[in-house]
């Protein structure tokens, strides 16, 4: 009778709702240490959260660099600027915004080819 008796507290998980587990500690010489250390560091990532999308995905995803955020920042600016002359241009004709419409066209099409160059100025034909 005594063991069926509530002792109180939160009830056991089950093993498939655990939330955490933990792997075995990888080992490596240095060579290969070091050689995983700068993988991390050129990703942007700590190397616990390197070696975990290693594991799960096969693949590194890396952080943004803070030149590629200010390139998506210029160019949400732009967008932005894109919208007003938009209705701008609905509003009175879009004769008068015409050219100021194509210098921002043409300064985001260069953004978009900077993000897709890692950075580089990019003049393409």
């Amino acid at each position: 009778m005594n063991e069926n008796k509530n002792k109180g507290g939160r009830p056991r998980l089950a093993v498939t709702e655990k939330k955490k587990y933990a792997l075995p500690p990888v080992h490596l010489d240095t060579k290969n240490y070091f050689w995983v250390k700068a993988q991390a560091k050129r990703a942007g990532l700590s190397m616990t959260e390197y070696q975990r999308q290693k594991i799960l995905t096969g693949e590194v995803i890396a952080r943004l660099s803070p030149e590629q955020m200010e390139i998506y920042r210029q160019l949400a600016g732009m967008g932005n600027n894109m919208n007003q002359l938009a209705h701008q241009a609905n509003k009175y004709g879009y004769y008068k915004d015409a050219d100021m419409y194509h210098e921002n066209a043409m300064q985001v099409s260069n953004l978009i080819n900077q993000i897709l160059h890692d950075g580089k100025d990019y003049q393409g034909t």
